[in-house]
């Protein structure tokens, strides 16, 4: 299954104008493939959905997967956010995480490079560059737009126990500790965090079981 994983992980089964859905698991059980499918948006490639696909392991990238992704993600509304200033940086805030872990996690097989000090002084200097751009963006969001950072969309929850949608989910406390006005929507804050808190709290064993 190894071969076959290799082949068909990240191949892109259908995507429109909001949405790409492509393979990121397969899974061989009794003659029969599952093939799981991730849907991301478009606009900031953020993970929205997800579904799976059962075939039989002799009829392989058959055209029922293309068929299948395709109904699925005609059937998804546009995003209520699309292309929204706060949720883009919403979105560069989690890349920037999920890229600083993979940084740290792959430093450990970069012993015997000679040039790992330059190596990593260049991900640092670009990691600050990043951190500086999402600081600017985030400090010329209209007083609407900045609202919006703290209100949890029903589509976050659903999509929840994603690494990017966890980390954007918990950001907001980064976020607003980098406003420059932050005092002017720190209600809007503390409401959102309360929120937060309340939805972890009611659907923790499904959390736990989806991760």
């Amino acid at each position: 299954m190894n071969k076959i994983q290799n082949k068909f992980i990240g191949l892109c089964l259908a995507k429109n104008n909001y949405f790409a859905a492509t393979i990121c698991r397969l899974e061989e059980v009794e003659g029969y493939v599952n093939v799981y499918v991730m849907v991301n948006r478009k606009d900031t490639w953020e993970f929205y959905k997800s579904f799976n696909i059962q075939s039989m392991s002799s009829d392989l990238g058959q055209k029922q997967w293309f068929e299948t992704a395709e109904k699925f993600i005609a059937q998804l509304e546009k995003p209520e956010d699309w292309k929204k200033p706060h949720r883009f940086c919403l979105a560069r805030y989690a890349r920037q995480v999920l890229a600083d872990s993979i940084f740290h996690n792959n430093l450990a097989y970069f012993k015997e490079v000679n040039d790992v000090g330059v190596y990593i002084w260049y991900y640092y200097r670009n990691s600050r560059f990043q951190e500086v751009i999402l600081i600017r963006n985030l400090n010329l969001l209209s007083a609407e737009e900045t609202k919006q950072l703290f209100i949890l969309k029903e589509w976050e929850k659903q999509a929840f126990p994603y690494q990017d949608i966890h980390s954007a989910l918990y950001g907001r406390k980064y976020l607003y500790k980098r406003i420059y006005n932050r005092n002017k929507f720190k209600d809007y804050y503390e409401k959102y965090n309360n929120e937060l808190k309340n939805f972890i709290a009611v659907n923790k064993d499904n959390i736990i079981g989806k991760s």
